[in-house]
């Protein structure tokens, strides 16, 4: 294992703390940056996207009711030799 060779030149005492605060910085950034540059976070949190999926869900539904079911056709039977 070559990566466990640093453990040589650095104490764990020291490095492992420093790779937790990094690991721990970037996630803070990337969930900051994920929760400051979208719209629909806010809406998610407010509880307004139930809203607009009703409203969504009563759209699709009313035309798929009012159009007639067509009947399937059916499959050819196989041919025989």
């Amino acid at each position: 294992m070559k990566e466990g060779r640093i453990f040589l030149y650095v104490s764990p005492n020291l490095l492992v703390p420093i790779m937790f605060l990094v690991m721990v910085l970037t996630s803070l950034s990337v969930h900051y940056s994920v929760l400051s540059n979208t719209t629909w976070m806010a809406d998610f949190f407010q509880g307004g996207a139930s809203e607009a999926v009703a409203v969504e869900a009563e759209a699709v539904a009313a035309p798929a009711a009012a159009a007639p079911v067509a009947a399937a056709p059916e499959a050819a039977p196989a041919a025989a030799e």
